[in-house]
Formats: structure tokens, C-alpha cells, sequence
């Protein structure tokens, strides 16, 4: 699969586009299964200081990283074949390496304040796997965002929170983030999935809901680009990796030589040995 014209215009000019999931609907339903096999109450949970996760823990004390984020079935959507190909199409490159993906379950009463997660430029996949609305917290977005500097929308922000009496600094368990004017709800259900620009402003509704609201999300990256964040041969199983199609293994860049981006070094010294993912 690949994006026609008009979907790559709107995410040229909007930031975003949402279109149909091009995998088969058992790889959504093997995703909501996996949660609801690890999920743990709650109240039980190990303090989450990333605040990615309501009922799945980290694999270890300040992680980013629950048992799910690169298990089988997450994978299984991230490399899907299609999905593969949409990310070339993006990078105008066939050996692209897949970074990174992660589950985010934003919890009950809680919602994400508006930012831009970086400035570089790549794309974003976006699957709300439990679907989303704006009564438990799904995306917003301000089409065309993503041009220009960010204090530009980050001075108005701060201004509207200031007249309109947020804390300061506000905080994610507080109200919905102030409204924007040309903001729009990406209300999805789990049958779509959003591709993105990297530096589109953003945040979500506040979660109205009693349960964690679920998002799965990855990128890749140009092989030009040195942004490597794991060496995948160490941290998924050989059983997981056995199960792999040759292009999958391709994009996962095992056994090559690179290194890791100076972000991420200490975060691969304090959980190597420590955090991985298999067969689910």
C-alpha cells in the first residue's frame, strides 16, 4: 500500500492524515488481547514515572517500557508488510530501519498538555487501538503546525492558560489544555490509524473514561539519519525473531553496525539484559 496524492497533500500541508488500517483486523484484536492477558490492577501498578501506562507496568522501576511495546503482536502491525511499504514511500528510501514503538494508555483523569515531541522532521504511526474520542482523550491536533518555530503557538498557549487561570505549571491531571483556535479532534476508532508529522502541535482530551485509554505508536528512519535507539537482536527473543518475515528482519537492522544516538545510550546501559519482548 502506499499514500495517493491526496493523502500525501494533507499530510504535507495538515501534519496528519487518517486512513484505513491496511492489516488484517485479528492483528487489532490480537493487540487488545495481549492487554487484557498483562494488564494488572491499577492499584497494583509499579510507579510509572514516564506516565505511559495505567494498568501495564514497566519491566523494570522507571522504564519506559512495558512487556507489550515490541511483543508479538505490536510488531506484527509495526513490520506489517503494507505498513513497510507506506514508511519508504514516506523516507524515499527501501532501507529504512524501524526506531522504536510504544503503547501509551492514558489513565483516567488525565490528559496531555500541548507540545511538540521534537524538532525533527520524520513521520509518526498512530494506532488507537481501543479507539478514541474526546470523551477519553483522543488526539488534537493544529493542522499546519508543524511549519515554523513552536514558540509561536507555545507564547499563545501560555497566554490562554494564564487568562483563563491554569496552574502554572499545569499539569496533566488538571483540566483539558486550553482550546486552539483551528484545533480539530482526531476522534478514530481502531479500524483507522494516523500517520503524522514528527513536529505537528499537539495534545489529547482529558480522559472522562474509567479505564486507560490505548495508542500504539512507531516510527521509522531514514538510514541516513543516526538515530538508533536499540539494537533489536538484544532485546527480542530469538523465538520472536524466528517468526519474522525476511523484509521484517530487514527493517529491524539486525547484526548491522551502527550506534546507538547519545539520547538513548544510558537508557540502553541502565536495561540491557533487563527489558525484552517475545512471543505473546
Amino acid at each position: 500500500m502506499r499514500l495517493n496524492s491526496e493523502q500525501l497533500d494533507q499530510l504535507n500541508v495538515d501534519g496528519y492524515v487518517i486512513i484505513d488500517c491496511p492489516f488484517p483486523r485479528e492483528l487489532t484484536d490480537a493487540c487488545l488481547e495481549a492487554v487484557s492477558m498483562t494488564a494488572v490492577d491499577p492499584e497494583d501498578m509499579t510507579p510509572d514515572a514516564k506516565k505511559n501506562h495505567h494498568s501495564l507496568p514497566p519491566q523494570i522501576p522507571d522504564s519506559y517500557w512495558c512487556a507489550l511495546d515490541h511483543a508479538s503482536p505490536f510488531l506484527a502491525i509495526e513490520l506489517h508488510a503494507e505498513i513497510l511499504e507506506i514508511a519508504r514511500q514516506l523516507e524515499g528510501h527501501q532501507d529504512i530501519y524501524y526506531r522504536n514503538g510504544g503503547i501509551n494508555e492514558l489513565a483516567p483523569g488525565r490528559g496531555f498538555l500541548w507540545h511538540r515531541d521534537t524538532e525533527w522532521d520524520y513521520i509518526e504511526f498512530m494506532h488507537y487501538f481501543s479507539d478514541a474520542s474526546i470523551s477519553d482523550g483522543c488526539l488534537r491536533v493544529i493542522p499546519g503546525s508543524q511549519v515554523g518555530e513552536k514558540d509561536r503557538w507555545m507564547d499563545r498557549i501560555d497566554a490562554l492558560r494564564q487568562e483563563q487561570d491554569y496552574d502554572d505549571p499545569p499539569t496533566m491531571e488538571g483540566p483539558a489544555d486550553v482550546r486552539m483556535d483551528g484545533e480539530i479532534p482526531l476522534e478514530i476508532t481502531s479500524d483507522q490509524f494516523i500517520v503524522r508529522h514528527s513536529k505537528i502541535l499537539h495534545a489529547t482530551w482529558k480522559n472522562e473514561s474509567q479505564k486507560g485509554r490505548l495508542m500504539h505508536h512507531w516510527v521509522f528512519r531514514h538510514p541516513s539519519e543516526d538515530n538508533h535507539r536499540f539494537a533489536w537482536q538484544d532485546y527480542l527473543t530469538e523465538e520472536l525473531i524466528e517468526g519474522l518475515s525476511q523484509d521484517q528482519k530487514d527493517a529491524l537492522w539486525l547484526d548491522r553496525d551502527f550506534e546507538i544516538h547519545e539520547k538513548y545510550v544510558g537508557e540502553r546501559e541502565r536495561e540491557l539484559g533487563k527489558v525484552m519482548w517475545g512471543v505473546v
